[in-house]
């Protein structure tokens, strides 16, 4: 089966309510679980046929040195289990087809809404990155107080053993330094969102001015 997803997102964990793709995504979350538990039905009867065939073969093996007639398999059972498992096959290919059709309408949705969703995700992202700026600047705030006091203290305990004749306060900036990396990642995140907007602004702007 050629499949079109193979891994979805969920807007709802960033605050995103797109009700056509929320209900688009659990039609094939459904019938992915459809596809699993027929699959696991189908392996589940095979092993019960394979080990009937086993203990039939036992049977006849103990009957043979025995020297007794070959005694009679369960009435029915391989019938009713190929029967079952050829039911199976037909309910595992309507039910791939049915999966690769949700997954077209999903598609289908998706597209219907892009351009109202990506503004939403844009304007999402914006307001992201504008919250985590203001957390590092926030941590940076409450981590280097306390972080310079224990590094002052930490020196000031060497010294008042040894007594060196010059104190020098240490200077420490590895905090400011572990968020300063953070926050390059988040400024870097923000250009490429810049750049990225500003790409599709001038494809958007050769297009109208082709027609």
């Amino acid at each position: 089966m050629s499949r079109a997803f193979y891994s979805l997102p969920d807007p709802k964990e960033v605050g995103l309510k797109w009700k056509p793709y929320q209900q688009a995504r659990e039609k094939v979350s459904r019938i992915e679980r459809r596809l699993r538990e027929t699959q696991a039905e189908r392996e589940r009867i095979e092993a019960e046929t394979r080990e009937l065939d086993h203990a039939e073969t036992r049977a006849l093996a103990d009957a043979v040195l025995k020297g007794e007639a070959d005694p009679e398999a369960r009435h029915g059972a391989h019938e009713k289990l190929a029967k079952r498992i050829a039911d199976l096959g037909r309910e595992l290919e309507a039910v791939n087809q049915a999966l690769g059709l949700a997954e077209e309408e999903l598609r289908i949705t998706v597209f219907e809404n892009q351009d109202r969703w990506k503004a939403e995700a844009d304007k999402a992202l914006e307001k992201a990155l504008k919250e985590e700026h203001e957390a590092y600047a926030k941590a940076l705030e409450l981590i280097e107080g306390p972080r310079s006091r224990r590094v002052y203290l930490q020196e000031l305990s060497g010294w008042i053993r040894y007594l060196v004749p010059n104190f020098n306060p240490p200077s420490d900036v590895a905090g400011r330094s572990a968020i300063a990396q953070l926050q390059g990642d988040a400024t870097f995140a923000e250009e490429k969102m810049h750049e990225r907007l500003a790409q599709e602004r001038q494809q958007a702007k050769q297009e109208k001015g082709a027609v």
